[in-house]
């Protein structure tokens, strides 16, 4: 399963198709949300993105 996430960069907007089941590292949390190094469909990288930590493996 993928789902969309934007950022922004130089005041672009940059959609990113990201796999959460897909995680490497995990690091802080904010709130719902947790940043985690995920695969990256769109640039077929590994990539830092804030995920709904529901959505992560073993979510809460």
């Amino acid at each position: 399963m993928t789902i969309t996430v934007y950022t922004t960069k130089n005041g672009k907007r940059i959609e990113h198709e990201i796999d959460p089941d897909q995680v490497d590292e995990l690091d802080e949390i904010s709130g719902d949300e947790q940043l985690a190094l995920v695969w990256c469909e769109t640039h077929e990288t590994w990539e830092w993105h804030w995920v709904d930590r529901d959505l992560l493996p073993g979510g809460r």
